[in-house]
Formats: C-alpha cells, sequence, structure tokens
C-alpha cells in the first residue's frame, strides 16, 4: 500500500523546516553589544556607553571631589524632544545606580518621586501611630541633574541618518547657576535593502 504524496508532502516539508532551523530563533546579548537590527535610533549600547561616561564626568567634577560632604542631588524632568519614544526614566535611574555604585557615598540622591509617602509616613510617625527610630529633617537639594534629547531626522529614498543629541546639566539649587553640562551625541545611519522595498 503506497501512501499519497499529498499525506506525505505536509509531514515531510514539516521535519525539513525542523532540520533547517526554519523555526524561531532566540539569544542572549550583552546590552553594550550592538543590536545590528539597521535602525537609526540609539540603542543599549549607546545608552550604556553614555551613561557611564556621564557618571564618570560627575564624579571628576572639582564641586563634588572637594565636597567636605557628600552633596544632595534631585533629578529634575528629563525632557524627550526627540522624534523616538525613550523612556527617560530609565537615564535617571541608570545615573543614580552608577553614581552610588562608584563614588563610594560621595553622592546622596533624593528621591522626590516619593515625595508624597514620605510625608504620610512622617506624619503617622509625628502622630505616633507607627514607631520611629529618630525624627530626621527632610534634606534639601543642593543640585538639579536634569536634561533633554532632541534629533534631527533625515531621509532620502531607502537611507535615512538621525543626528541625536543627549544633553544634561547640573544645577546649583541654591544660586540657579549651572555648573556643569555636556551632551553626548549619536549619530547612525540605515539603509534599506532591496527585499525591504
Amino acid at each position: 500500500m503506497s501512501i499519497p504524496l499529498k499525506v506525505i508532502a505536509p509531514v515531510l516539508f514539516a521535519s525539513l523546516a525542523l532540520v533547517c532551523g526554519c523555526g524561531p530563533q532566540y539569544g542572549v546579548m550583552s546590552p553594550e553589544d550592538d543590536d545590528d537590527l539597521g535602525s537609526t535610533t540609539a540603542g543599549s549600547k549607546e545608552f550604556k556607553e553614555m551613561t557611564q561616561e556621564m557618571a564618570r564626568d560627575l564624579i571628576a567634577l572639582k564641586q563634588f571631589a572637594e565636597a567636605a560632604k557628600p552633596p544632595t542631588i534631585a533629578f529634575s524632568k528629563i525632557e524627550n524632544r526627540g522624534t523616538e519614544p525613550i523612556d527617560t526614566n530609565m537615564f535617571q535611574e541608570e545615573i543614580r545606580t552608577l553614581l552610588l555604585q562608584g563614588a563610594s557615598g560621595r553622592f546622596a540622591f533624593l528621591n522626590r518621586a516619593k515625595m508624597q509617602d514620605v510625608l504620610n509616613e512622617r506624619d503617622m510617625k509625628r502622630k505616633g501611630e507607627v514607631d520611629s527610630t529618630e525624627k530626621k529633617n527632610l534634606l534639601g537639594a543642593d543640585y538639579f541633574l536634569s536634561g533633554s534629547i532632541s534629533s534631527i531626522d533625515k531621509g532620502d529614498g531607502d537611507k535615512r541618518v538621525t543626528y541625536s543629541r543627549f544633553g544634561f546639566n547640573l544645577t546649583d539649587a541654591e544660586s540657579s547657576q549651572i555648573i556643569w553640562e555636556k551632551s553626548y551625541d549619536v549619530k547612525k545611519w540605515s539603509k534599506k535593502q532591496v527585499w525591504e522595498k
């Protein structure tokens, strides 16, 4: 008894697909690796390089290196005026993590995002509703760290170039003087392949 070709063909095709690796493929990459997707937007590689350089720049500032006590820093908003959606909170969190890990207690960060929670907790402690080991004054910021993201995006037919500027500055919270400012620039290009057109 012979098996009809229309029954064998799908089985052979499925087997061939499995052997040839035509199914989905997955892998793990380091955040420092380029994603090689042909995109002109800044990726994790540029993000890591940028935040590491920024942390080094801030640690080297004379005002911080010579400070008698750790300065308090509060984050102000990082404004995204660029063409791509970017999680600006991720920048703040990464910079804070790098500074706290790499600066051996030379910085103190204020968590203004949790200010209402702090005020509520302090109020309950003052009323005796919850225990407290000691009363502390709320810390004021010595500096505000803020920034902006902007980009220039150009396309011509199947080519695209994007220049992205990530600018950050540190402002004295007492005098409003900008004591440090730096931009980190990324310029990437891409060209569509024949099969993408």
